[in-house]
Protein backbone atom coordinates (compact mmCIF):
# COMPACT_ATOMS: atom_id res chain seq x y z
CA UNK A 1 0.00 0.00 0.00
CA UNK A 2 1.39 3.30 -1.25
CA UNK A 3 1.12 5.86 1.46
CA UNK A 4 0.60 9.58 0.73
CA UNK A 5 2.19 11.73 2.45
CA UNK A 6 -0.03 14.90 3.26
CA UNK A 7 0.96 17.95 1.53
CA UNK A 8 0.03 21.37 2.76
CA UNK A 9 -3.15 22.23 0.78
CA UNK A 10 -2.48 25.18 -2.07
CA UNK A 11 -4.53 28.14 -2.13
CA UNK A 12 -6.80 27.60 -4.40
CA UNK A 13 -7.66 30.44 -7.06
CA UNK A 14 -11.03 32.18 -6.87
CA UNK A 15 -13.11 31.75 -9.44
CA UNK A 16 -15.16 34.64 -11.01
CA UNK A 17 -18.96 34.69 -11.20
CA UNK A 18 -18.89 32.68 -7.76
CA UNK A 19 -20.26 34.47 -4.56
CA UNK A 20 -18.13 34.16 -1.79
CA UNK A 21 -19.71 33.09 1.52
CA UNK A 22 -21.17 36.22 3.78
CA UNK A 23 -21.97 35.89 7.58
CA UNK A 24 -25.58 36.19 7.69
CA UNK A 25 -26.80 39.67 8.68
CA UNK A 26 -27.31 40.92 12.62
CA UNK A 27 -30.86 42.32 13.26
CA UNK A 28 -30.79 45.69 15.35
CA UNK A 29 -32.47 45.68 18.38
CA UNK A 30 -34.43 48.70 17.89
CA UNK A 31 -35.93 47.50 14.69
CA UNK A 32 -36.49 43.84 16.27
CA UNK A 33 -38.66 45.72 18.98
CA UNK A 34 -41.02 47.32 16.65
CA UNK A 35 -41.71 44.32 14.39
CA UNK A 36 -42.88 42.56 17.88
CA UNK A 37 -44.91 45.90 18.60
CA UNK A 38 -46.31 46.01 15.06
CA UNK A 39 -47.08 42.22 15.64
CA UNK A 40 -48.62 42.77 18.88
CA UNK A 41 -52.60 43.63 19.05
CA UNK A 42 -53.16 46.76 20.61
CA UNK A 43 -54.65 46.79 24.23
CA UNK A 44 -58.57 47.67 24.95
CA UNK A 45 -57.89 51.14 26.58
CA UNK A 46 -55.20 51.99 23.36
CA UNK A 47 -58.99 51.12 20.99
CA UNK A 48 -60.78 53.19 23.48
CA UNK A 49 -58.71 56.43 23.16
CA UNK A 50 -58.42 55.54 19.48
CA UNK A 51 -62.14 55.57 19.27
CA UNK A 52 -62.56 58.39 21.77
CA UNK A 53 -60.23 60.10 19.58
CA UNK A 54 -62.10 59.70 16.10
CA UNK A 55 -65.51 60.73 17.72
CA UNK A 56 -63.63 63.87 19.54
CA UNK A 57 -62.71 64.93 15.92
CA UNK A 58 -66.23 63.63 14.48
CA UNK A 59 -67.97 65.88 17.51
CA UNK A 60 -65.39 69.19 16.66
CA UNK A 61 -66.39 68.67 12.87
CA UNK A 62 -69.81 68.49 13.33
CA UNK A 63 -69.89 71.35 15.92
CA UNK A 64 -67.75 73.24 13.57
CA UNK A 65 -70.41 72.71 10.73
CA UNK A 66 -73.41 73.45 13.34
CA UNK A 67 -71.91 76.96 13.58
CA UNK A 68 -70.86 77.13 10.38
CA UNK A 69 -74.29 76.62 9.00
CA UNK A 70 -76.16 78.38 12.05
CA UNK A 71 -73.86 81.53 11.26
CA UNK A 72 -74.82 81.50 6.94
CA UNK A 73 -78.44 80.62 8.43
CA UNK A 74 -79.25 83.20 10.90
CA UNK A 75 -76.23 85.91 10.69
CA UNK A 76 -76.04 86.11 7.05
CA UNK A 77 -79.92 86.95 6.88
CA UNK A 78 -79.45 89.67 9.79
CA UNK A 79 -76.22 91.14 7.89
CA UNK A 80 -78.73 91.60 4.46
CA UNK A 81 -81.48 93.05 7.51
CA UNK A 82 -78.91 95.59 9.09
CA UNK A 83 -77.52 96.49 5.56
CA UNK A 84 -81.54 97.20 4.50
CA UNK A 85 -82.15 98.88 8.11
CA UNK A 86 -78.85 101.32 7.52
CA UNK A 87 -79.80 101.98 4.10
CA UNK A 88 -83.23 103.11 5.10
CA UNK A 89 -81.87 104.79 8.30
CA UNK A 90 -79.58 107.31 5.94
CA UNK A 91 -82.77 107.64 3.34
CA UNK A 92 -84.46 108.81 6.76
CA UNK A 93 -81.09 111.41 7.95
CA UNK A 94 -81.52 112.55 4.48
CA UNK A 95 -85.20 112.83 4.36
CA UNK A 96 -84.81 114.75 7.97
CA UNK A 97 -82.16 116.96 6.51
CA UNK A 98 -83.72 117.69 3.91
CA UNK A 99 -87.32 118.78 5.93
CA UNK A 100 -84.99 120.74 8.27
CA UNK A 101 -83.83 123.15 4.89
CA UNK A 102 -87.49 123.52 4.38
CA UNK A 103 -88.28 124.46 7.42
CA UNK A 104 -85.69 126.81 7.91
CA UNK A 105 -87.25 128.23 4.16
CA UNK A 106 -90.48 127.96 5.78
CA UNK A 107 -89.72 129.43 9.10
CA UNK A 108 -87.86 132.38 6.65
CA UNK A 109 -90.46 132.78 4.99
CA UNK A 110 -92.88 132.92 7.87
CA UNK A 111 -90.91 135.65 9.43
CA UNK A 112 -90.72 138.07 6.30
CA UNK A 113 -94.04 137.43 5.97
CA UNK A 114 -94.62 138.20 9.66
CA UNK A 115 -92.57 141.34 9.06
CA UNK A 116 -95.00 142.43 5.69
CA UNK A 117 -98.31 142.09 7.93
CA UNK A 118 -96.40 144.26 10.69
CA UNK A 119 -95.70 146.70 8.20
CA UNK A 120 -99.54 146.58 6.58
CA UNK A 121 -100.29 146.86 10.06
CA UNK A 122 -98.49 149.61 10.58
CA UNK A 123 -100.05 151.30 7.09
CA UNK A 124 -103.43 150.00 8.12
CA UNK A 125 -103.49 152.17 11.68
CA UNK A 126 -101.75 155.32 9.65
CA UNK A 127 -104.59 154.94 7.06
CA UNK A 128 -107.18 154.27 9.63
CA UNK A 129 -105.85 157.58 12.24
CA UNK A 130 -106.26 159.45 8.87
CA UNK A 131 -109.79 158.70 8.07
CA UNK A 132 -110.61 159.16 11.60
CA UNK A 133 -108.77 162.66 11.82
CA UNK A 134 -110.19 163.46 8.56
CA UNK A 135 -113.91 162.89 9.72
CA UNK A 136 -113.38 164.92 12.99
CA UNK A 137 -112.45 167.74 10.72
CA UNK A 138 -115.65 167.01 8.87
CA UNK A 139 -117.82 166.65 11.44
CA UNK A 140 -116.68 170.28 13.00
CA UNK A 141 -116.92 171.62 9.92
CA UNK A 142 -120.49 170.38 8.97
CA UNK A 143 -121.18 171.24 12.91
CA UNK A 144 -119.64 175.17 12.05
CA UNK A 145 -121.99 175.37 8.77
CA UNK A 146 -125.02 174.12 11.03
CA UNK A 147 -124.76 177.05 12.68
CA UNK A 148 -123.94 179.58 10.26
CA UNK A 149 -127.61 178.70 9.46
CA UNK A 150 -128.79 178.81 12.75
CA UNK A 151 -129.54 175.40 13.19
CA UNK A 152 -128.34 174.49 16.89
CA UNK A 153 -129.78 171.09 16.77
CA UNK A 154 -128.12 170.27 13.48
CA UNK A 155 -124.79 171.18 14.83
CA UNK A 156 -124.99 168.98 17.78
CA UNK A 157 -126.56 166.16 15.23
CA UNK A 158 -123.21 166.84 13.28
CA UNK A 159 -121.13 165.94 16.39
CA UNK A 160 -122.43 162.63 17.39
CA UNK A 161 -120.05 160.29 16.74
CA UNK A 162 -116.85 163.10 16.65
CA UNK A 163 -116.13 162.57 20.66
CA UNK A 164 -115.80 158.85 19.95
CA UNK A 165 -113.74 159.24 17.15
CA UNK A 166 -111.66 161.63 18.56
CA UNK A 167 -111.25 159.16 21.34
CA UNK A 168 -109.60 156.54 19.11
CA UNK A 169 -106.95 159.33 17.99
CA UNK A 170 -106.51 159.99 21.28
CA UNK A 171 -102.85 157.54 21.89
CA UNK A 172 -101.88 159.18 18.23
CA UNK A 173 -102.21 162.69 19.48
CA UNK A 174 -100.69 162.04 22.82
CA UNK A 175 -97.86 160.95 21.11
CA UNK A 176 -97.11 164.24 20.23
CA UNK A 177 -98.73 166.53 22.44
CA UNK A 178 -99.61 165.64 26.08
CA UNK A 179 -101.47 168.58 26.78
CA UNK A 180 -103.55 168.93 23.90
CA UNK A 181 -104.42 165.09 24.15
CA UNK A 182 -105.58 166.19 27.13
CA UNK A 183 -107.58 169.19 26.71
CA UNK A 184 -109.39 168.52 23.14
CA UNK A 185 -111.92 166.12 24.25
CA UNK A 186 -112.93 168.80 27.22
CA UNK A 187 -113.31 171.35 24.87
CA UNK A 188 -115.56 169.39 22.69
CA UNK A 189 -117.19 168.27 25.52
CA UNK A 190 -117.95 171.90 26.35
CA UNK A 191 -118.72 173.11 23.30
CA UNK A 192 -121.35 170.56 22.39
CA UNK A 193 -123.50 171.06 25.75
CA UNK A 194 -123.05 175.09 25.04
CA UNK A 195 -124.28 174.78 21.24
CA UNK A 196 -128.28 175.53 22.23
CA UNK A 197 -127.37 177.85 24.94
CA UNK A 198 -125.09 179.95 23.39
CA UNK A 199 -124.23 179.45 19.12
CA UNK A 200 -122.22 182.34 18.37
CA UNK A 201 -119.84 181.08 21.20
CA UNK A 202 -120.33 177.55 19.86
CA UNK A 203 -119.08 178.91 16.37
CA UNK A 204 -116.31 180.59 18.04
CA UNK A 205 -114.81 177.63 19.75
CA UNK A 206 -115.12 175.28 16.94
CA UNK A 207 -113.01 177.68 14.98
CA UNK A 208 -110.23 177.03 17.39
CA UNK A 209 -110.83 173.51 17.32
CA UNK A 210 -110.48 173.40 13.80
CA UNK A 211 -107.42 175.24 14.23
CA UNK A 212 -105.51 172.91 16.44
CA UNK A 213 -106.41 170.25 14.16
CA UNK A 214 -104.87 171.82 11.60
CA UNK A 215 -101.75 172.08 12.96
CA UNK A 216 -101.52 168.61 14.60
CA UNK A 217 -101.94 167.53 11.09
CA UNK A 218 -97.96 167.55 10.26
CA UNK A 219 -97.22 166.24 13.51
CA UNK A 220 -99.16 163.46 13.31
CA UNK A 221 -98.63 162.03 9.97
CA UNK A 222 -94.95 163.54 8.67
CA UNK A 223 -93.50 160.30 9.12
CA UNK A 224 -96.41 158.05 8.22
Amino acid sequence: MTQHSEEPALDQPVVDGMDTPQAPEQLEPDSTLREVEETTPPSRLKLFFRKALIWLVVIVIAFLAGFLTDHFLRYRPLDAERAALQSQLDDATQTISELHEENDRLTKAFEEANDTIATLQEELEVITANVQYFQVLIDVNNARIKLFMDDSEGAQASLIDTQELLEELLPLIESVDVDLALSLPRRLDLIVSGLERDPETGLIDLELFTKDLLELQPLLFADR
